[in-house]
């Protein structure tokens, strides 16, 4: 299957600001960042030491956060677009 992801700021730097990913078939978000992530640069940058997903990132799959879904464990279908980014602040 192929996922879109759309990846914003610093996110965007490191991963690329848009890129079409091929997963299997039964892939999820812990799934598509483990490929995300293959360099070190990306691991560190999405990772803490513990390999906890760090606080300020914010991952969307069909504009809903993952917190409010399953989490890394939030499946993935074809065609499905998921937004990395960082917080967002301003007024």
């Amino acid at each position: 299957m192929i996922i879109r992801v759309k990846a914003f700021a610093r996110f965007g730097e490191v991963l690329g600001k848009e890129l079409d990913l091929e997963l299997d078939a039964k892939s999820d978000i812990d799934g598509m960042l483990s490929v995300l992530c293959a360099s070190r640069d990306a691991h560190d940058l999405i990772f803490d030491e513990s390999g906890t997903i760090r606080d300020y990132v914010n991952i969307l799959k069909g504009g809903l956060h993952i917190r409010s879904l399953d989490g890394v464990r939030t499946a993935l279908e074809d065609g499905d677009e998921v937004a990395i980014f960082p917080p967002v602040t301003g007024g």
